[in-house]
């Protein structure tokens, strides 16, 4: 199997503005993320491109663009999308109500 990830390049003159996350994955374990909830950056026009790992099986779902995936036990599942709503949204594991990640979308 081939994957193909996608990266978003901001330009930077210097300006303290974030840089987006490009390719970003979050890992849970034990229904927990990883590190904590894991954030993340995209820009509004890019690619939303998000992997997200997991020993417990859920739905994964992506607030706000309302995408849901499956996610089997020891498996992970990938969001990969165009970044058209700007905001912050919530990744959760929907069946145990855990936040795993915070995406925003700069304008």
């Amino acid at each position: 199997m081939i994957a193909i990830a996608a990266a978003v390049v901001i330009g930077s003159s210097g300006s303290s503005a974030p840089e987006s996350s490009g390719p970003a994955t979050a890992v849970v374990r034990n229904a927990k993320p990883v590190g904590g909830v894991k954030d993340v950056t995209f820009k509004k026009g890019g690619t939303v491109d998000l992997t997200v790992k997991s020993d417990t099986a859920d739905e994964v779902h992506f607030h706000g663009y309302d995408v849901h995936k499956d996610v089997e036990k020891d498996s992970s599942v990938h969001f990969e999308f165009p970044a058209r709503i700007d905001g912050e949204f919530t990744v959760e594991l929907e069946g145990h109500k855990e936040e795993i990640a915070k995406v925003v979308l700069e304008p």
